[in-house]
């Protein structure tokens, strides 16, 4: 059984700090490992634990810029996820470009926060609702349909599994595969949309508008 998922809270609102603790708290399945004001601290504390994901505030002040962010999410192996409450275009493209994992809106229910951590902890990422549609078209944007690849039904269904943060062996289970296949259509994919992980298929492929989120 794998431990529980490590979260490192980073918000510069002391009650909102507490707040979201307390409601990580409840999850047994979450670890919270740590929790910071701003970027500095979060980096060292990153470096000591090693949490599984960053929930990282974009607003956090005057000196907390882009670039500081932008060095934040590129700790260790965490995945980043944006827990804001903007959803402004200026706002959503400063998350892209940092390199984000998933972004929450803190009007979410709690429900969802959890399930972006979770799905975002296996591999995979998260959009809220009320972003997916902003980023897709941005997205989409920087590409020309004519250039697009193309994918199988089948590598299509593997991919959409990714993106779900979903492991090997359940991506196999779900489509009635070996691992062995699900491991040849996933090569198959990242050398068709140029990828060198999981991640950056799924970005390529909601570009390309591949994906529907």
């Amino acid at each position: 059984m794998p431990g529980p998922i490590s979260v490192l809270v980073i918000d510069d609102h002391p009650v909102l700090r507490y707040g979201i603790l307390r409601m990580l708290e409840d999850e047994p399945d979450f670890h919270v490992a740590g929790v910071a004001g701003n970027c500095e601290e979060a980096s060292r504390i990153a470096d000591e634990c090693h949490p599984d994901v960053l929930l990282l505030d974009l607003d956090m002040g005057d000196d907390e810029d882009a670039d500081a962010k932008c060095r934040l999410t590129g700790k260790g192996s965490a995945r980043v996820i944006i827990y804001t409450a903007h959803t402004d275009d200026e706002r959503i493209l400063e998350a892209v470009q940092i390199g984000i994992n998933g972004y929450v809106t803190k009007e979410a229910p709690k429900r969802r926060l959890c399930e972006a951590i979770r799905i975002v902890a296996r591999g995979g990422m998260y959009l809220d609702p009320a972003v997916a549609t902003k980023v897709t078209a941005w997205l989409a944007g920087r590409v020309r349909p004519s250039t697009a690849p193309q994918l199988t039904g089948r590598e299509v269904a593997v991919l959409e599994a990714i993106a779900a943060g979903k492991r090997n062996k359940e991506i196999a289970g779900e489509l009635n595969i070996s691992e062995r296949t699900v491991k040849f259509h996933a090569s198959a994919i990242f050398s068709k949309l140029g990828a060198t992980n999981r991640t950056e298929a799924v970005r390529i492929a909601i570009a390309n508008r591949l994906l529907a989120l």
